[in-house]
């Protein structure tokens, strides 16, 4: 039978819906002296059995303790603990993550007015994040809460930038290819401070004039680097050659495999799953898994098939931000990877019955029985599942920097 509880605090499972399935979860319900508990048909195998002509009373709670369910108990008071540590872990990275944006922000409007000033802070950003990463064996991207309005091109910037340097981690980088990786990313786009906004931000397919303006943003990107002092080989090729593709059909200049080195084949993977996943008409974008779905099978001509695995080994089969329904029929929000482990994510778990800010994260790695069963994408979502999981409408990413920064020159 499949049963539902009213509360998630006052009982030892680790959901409050669930199918019983064996004879020590029937113990731990006995032992919390419920009256009645909810049925739930159309999830079970089996219907109730009859009641009794006279009800036999309730039974009360054993006094000694069943060392079973004081196990089950524990196991529910260290997942409590757990949860609030990674909630803590997720607020310290959410500073650093607007700390970040605030920072891109500033040395990207101050780049060329204040050119040394900007670069030297774009280079103390990045030395940080490249030491984070190369420190840390296994890395956590997480799922960021960034916001909507006119400040895409910033999210745009950081959010290349991270997933282009872990992409160069699993890649085996050295800290001076990652910095140079780093840089370009960061600034690969300052070209389309030459476009026009209403190009930038149409929603309505280009015209052809249109599409080829905003293609030379890279052209006035390059244009603009070189005004830059002392900015590196790497940097400038992935400015270059962000948009480029190995099949040739990238642009501006159609180079194919032999003319695009590494760096830039790192920042075009990147840089193409960030403009899926966050377009301009959010209608039109892809969920992280089918924007990762896409690009390794539809497009894998367009991309280096060795840095495609290694991108899906950082984001697993089941990017964060991805809807996910499990095989027990709940529904999650991924909110980050597992190293290693491509199909068991971290989510935040849809439950009514627990406060919608202290809902529940649930490591799959943690939970062999339970497995994702497929994908959803928010639309799909009841509005109360929606309201409760607050799926991003923008798709942002980022890494806990732990790791002190290092000096190093531009």
């Amino acid at each position: 039978m499949f049963i539902r509880m009213d509360t998630w605090m006052d009982h030892p499972f680790l959901f409050s819906s669930f199918k019983i399935r064996n004879e020590t979860q029937l113990k731990a319900l006995r032992s919390l002296g419920l009256s009645e508990v909810f049925y739930v048909p159309e999830k079970s195998d089996v219907a109730p059995l009859p009641l009794p002509k006279t009800a036999a009373p309730v039974a009360a709670a054993p006094t000694a303790v069943d060392p079973e369910i004081a196990a089950m108990w524990e196991e529910k008071r260290e997942r409590r603990e757990k949860i609030s540590q990674q909630r803590e872990a997720y607020g310290r990275c959410e500073k650093q993550f607007v700390g970040s944006i605030s920072s891109v922000k500033n040395l990207l409007r101050n780049l060329f007015s204040r050119p040394h000033e900007s670069l030297e802070q774009a280079n103390t950003l990045i030395v940080k994040m490249v030491d984070s990463l190369l420190a840390e064996k296994d890395v956590l991207l997480h799922l960021m809460n960034a916001k909507n309005g006119d400040e895409g091109a910033y999210y745009h910037a950081l959010n290349v930038t991270m997933l282009a340097l872990m992409l160069g981690r699993e890649a085996g980088l050295n800290s001076d290819e990652m910095c140079a990786l780093g840089l370009g990313t960061l600034l690969h786009d300052m070209g389309k401070e030459r476009v026009p906004s209403q190009v930038l931000l149409k929603k309505t397919p280009w015209t052809n004039a249109e599409r080829n303006f905003y293609q030379q943003h890279v052209v006035y990107g390059v244009e603009l680097a070189e005004k830059l002092p002392n900015l590196p080989v790497g940097a400038m090729e992935v400015i270059a050659l962000h948009h480029e593709m190995l099949d040739g059909s990238g642009f501006p200049g159609g180079f194919s495999a032999n003319r695009i080195g590494k760096l830039a084949r790192i920042a075009a993977i990147a840089n193409a799953y960030d403009n899926a996943c966050n377009r301009i008409n959010q209608a039109d974008s892809l969920t992280p898994s089918l924007a990762l779905s896409v690009m390794f099978k539809r497009d894998q001509a367009k991309y280096d098939p060795d840095l495609m695995r290694y991108f899906i080994r950082c984001l697993g089969v089941y990017p964060p931000g991805s809807i996910v329904r499990l095989n027990n029929e709940a529904i999650a929000l991924v909110v980050n990877v597992n190293p290693g482990k491509l199909l068991q994510p971290m989510l935040l778990l849809y439950d009514p019955r627990v406060p919608k800010e202290e809902a529940l994260l649930l490591n799959l790695a943690d939970e062999p029985d339970l497995t994702v069963a497929g994908t959803l994408r928010p639309a799909e979502l009841p509005k109360l599942v929606f309201d409760y999981l607050s799926p991003r409408s923008r798709i942002s990413y980022f890494s806990e920097s732990t790791a002190p920064a290092r000096k190093t020159g531009v």
